[in-house]
């Protein structure tokens, strides 16, 4: 299964159902069943921000914290951006000419699954 190591508390709101898009400066083709791997990085101050006007606690870090289904990969303009809510935007770097990953089908992990995190999208093998 591909993987994607996100920063807290941006991991923790997909989890929670807050954030359906990953926002990157780089495409994917790939589509399909994908891990959402939590950083070990600590919080930042703008995370911090981020976890006290949503009340996200409780975090995960270096931890598989969700499944999901990549299932689109769309190129973030004006337009685009006027469409997406508040809480998306909060969650998001929406820069014209970068990408919304969209993701579906999203299922937090009761067990977050401890293992290193890499950059880019990577590979990732679990059991069951």
């Amino acid at each position: 299964m591909k993987a994607i190591t996100i920063w807290q508390p941006y991991a923790q709101a997909i989890a929670l159902g807050l954030k359906t898009y990953e926002t990157r400066s780089w495409p994917t083709k790939y589509r399909g069943k994908i891990a959402v791997h939590a950083s070990i990085k600590p919080l930042s101050q703008e995370g911090k921000r981020l976890s006290e006007k949503y009340g996200i606690k409780n975090f995960s870090f270096s931890k598989i914290i969700v499944i999901a289904d990549l299932t689109d990969c769309i190129l973030i303009t004006e337009e685009f951006i006027k469409l997406q809510p508040q809480i998306e935007i909060d969650f998001g770097n929406w820069l014209t000419g970068y990408y919304a990953w969209k993701l579906e089908n999203i299922q937090a992990l009761k067990n977050p699954i401890k293992v290193s995190g890499k950059q880019g999208l990577w590979n990732v093998y679990l059991k069951g």
